[in-house]
């Protein structure tokens, strides 16, 4: 057996982390490619990795809305940026805002299959008006999350612009899945925080 590895092996693991990766990363990536952008550096991390106060937002399975609603002390609202939908799935590249200031408290995308949601469910989701765990929440819904990585990336312009952050700034986020009473999956998610001035002042006071 060769020490050094074989070449078309090393290619061939690269191939199926690229794979792998765009395959979590699926509703984020096909807005990049449908509009011909290339994806940012994704660097994938364990839950350990993600520092505070991103980890506390991030690192659990709970729905994002409600908790960035409780964290910003505010209800969020909607923004779709660009949007694809058939009879069967609707998909979006969204932020969530602050109501109480406007300012984003999130930026991804989300795909959505609708074949197992409550026809009022449906018509919330197909409106576009609402997050979707402020619908799943509003409407009772069970549902469980189920996130399958987290990740640092630097603002590119598409993502720094939608956060107001600076291009380059190294921000945070997860790929989660939505999973329904059946354990089956509903919805993909890729979601990005910008950072928090506030939250991260208030972690070195304490650490102090």
């Amino acid at each position: 057996m060769h020490a050094t590895p074989d070449p078309s092996q090393m290619r061939q693991a690269a191939s199926d982390a690229l794979a792998e990766a765009l395959h979590q990363l699926l509703p984020f990536h096909f807005f990049y490619e449908k509009a011909g952008a290339e994806l940012p550096d994704f660097t994938f991390l364990e839950g350990s990795e993600v520092p505070y106060p991103y980890r506390s937002l991030l690192v659990h399975q709970n729905d994002m809305t409600p908790t960035l609603a409780a964290f910003h002390h505010s209800k969020l609202y909607l923004e779709v940026h660009a949007h694809e939908s058939t009879d069967a799935f609707v998909m979006r590249l969204v932020s969530l805002h602050a109501k109480a200031s406007d300012k984003p408290v999130e930026y991804g995308a989300i795909a959505i299959q609708l074949k197992s949601l409550p026809e009022k469910v449906r018509e919330e989701v197909i409106s576009g008006k609402k997050p979707l765990g402020g619908i799943l929440g509003d409407y009772e819904v069970v549902h469980s999350g189920k996130p399958s990585s987290y990740f640092s990336v630097p603002g590119d312009p598409l993502i720094a612009g939608a956060l107001d952050q600076r291009e380059g700034e190294i921000l945070y986020g997860r790929c989660n899945q939505l999973l329904d009473a059946d354990g089956m999956v509903f919805a993909d998610i890729v979601e990005i925080l910008p950072r928090s001035n506030e939250s991260e002042q208030w972690v070195q006071t304490v650490t102090k």
